[in-house]
């Protein structure tokens, strides 16, 4: 595991930056359309951008890497999105900034698609689920750490934009410095949904049921804890615990995963997940404080189904299918990223705010049971 950690630190070092960035850039972005008076309307269509964008990398930028390789398909990506920032200072209208976030999107879904197929390259089935976690935890942790950068100068100048564009410029330095081995993609295979689905089924639906539970936990998070009257230090709070817990919870989940079927745990942390979104609806009326307490437990619980789901579809792969697979897994999140937040707004308005919760244990329930059905199998 350390040799490991030795040949990927330049590879962790550089996405840790873009983390970073990309954390202050979506902050930055929502603030901005406010301050601009862009309707919600609009606002919503600059969000869809980035996943129309998100889809569109996970087709496209595997045909890149099996010509050039990852290093050069990173660089390509970090300067796209480095120009993709600044020309929101350039074009201020909604429009304009949607075909911006789709280039933005495409450029994160290439990095995603990188770094994944080359952390599954370098792991075997007894490391790869601590070194997914290790992952998780630098997106996490940066993301919430570029939120933060948000305070060190006024939205509405051009400072921030300037230094999102520094950031992801910077993360090239780390990968094209060091002497890091890319995976070598020559004889990469590929493959479509249906295929990816007969490979690890499990895998496939995880992918689209992480993607439909995540974009609601982190695209409705803040408009939930409103709804629900909270105030704006206590929505800030909420949505720091789910962002910190998520990733505190990574690597013992990735390193019990490591030493006991995947699947069991997989299976174990949605049903937990699902119970507690129960209990996260009584406590609300209850106390403050056990809200947030459960909240976090059940953070701990969802969060890692990202890379239990990465890492049990790749126990199945041969090597020259490790970038096909990738792509495939971020169509699936893309797609759930896409539907989820219109099916929890739709439960909200329904059944009002606790709609968010109920959503919420519908699809970590439904991927627990498809787990114990396909348990006999793979």
């Amino acid at each position: 595991m350390l040799a490991v950690l030795r040949n990927t630190w330049a590879l962790f070092f550089g996405f840790g930056i873009i983390c970073l960035a990309h954390g202050l850039q979506g902050t930055l972005i929502g603030v901005r359309s406010v301050l601009e008076g862009f309707s919600y309307i609009s606002t919503g269509l600059i969000v869809a951008g980035y996943y129309v964008g998100y889809l569109t990398g996970s087709v496209v930028i595997p045909v890149f890497l099996k010509r050039v390789g990852h290093i050069r398909v990173f660089a390509a990506l970090a300067s796209l999105a480095s120009i993709a920032i600044l020309l929101h200072t350039v074009f201020l209208d909604p429009y304009s900034w949607f075909f911006i976030r789709i280039f933005t999107g495409v450029s994160l879904s290439g990095i995603y698609i990188i770094m994944e197929s080359w952390l599954n390259d370098k792991s075997t089935n007894e490391t790869r689920g601590q070194l997914l976690s290790i992952y998780m935890i630098i997106t996490f942790v940066f993301v919430g750490l570029g939120q933060l950068l948000l305070n060190i100068s006024d939205p509405a100048k051009v400072d921030l934009f300037i230094l999102v564009s520094i950031l992801l410029s910077f993360s090239l330095l780390p990968i094209l410095l060091s002497n890091t081995e890319q995976p070598n993609t020559t004889d990469t295979k590929s493959f479509s949904l249906t295929e990816f689905y007969a490979i690890s089924p499990l895998g496939f639906v995880g992918a689209l049921f992480t993607g439909l539970a995540h974009s609601a936990v982190f695209g409705y998070g803040a408009v939930y804890a409103t709804a629900k009257g909270l105030s704006v230090l206590e929505v800030s709070i909420f949505m720091v615990i789910i962002t910190s817990f998520g990733a505190l919870s990574q690597w013992p989940v990735g390193y019990l995963s490591d030493r006991i079927d995947r699947r069991l745990i997989l299976i174990g942390i949605t049903f937990v997940a699902s119970g507690l979104c129960v209990l996260i609806v009584g406590s609300s009326y209850i106390s403050l404080t056990l809200f947030f307490i459960l909240t976090a437990i059940y953070s701990c619980m969802s969060l890692p189904m990202y890379s239990l789901a990465i890492a049990h579809t790749n126990d199945f792969l041969q090597q020259n299918e490790i970038v096909a697979a990738s792509s495939a897994f971020a169509k699936l999140v893309g797609i759930g990223s896409i539907l989820g937040p219109l099916m929890v707004s739709g439960m909200m308005s329904v059944m009002g705010p606790n709609g968010y919760h109920i959503y919420l244990v519908l699809i970590h329930g439904l991927l627990g049971l498809f787990g114990l059905y396909r348990m006999p199998s793979s």
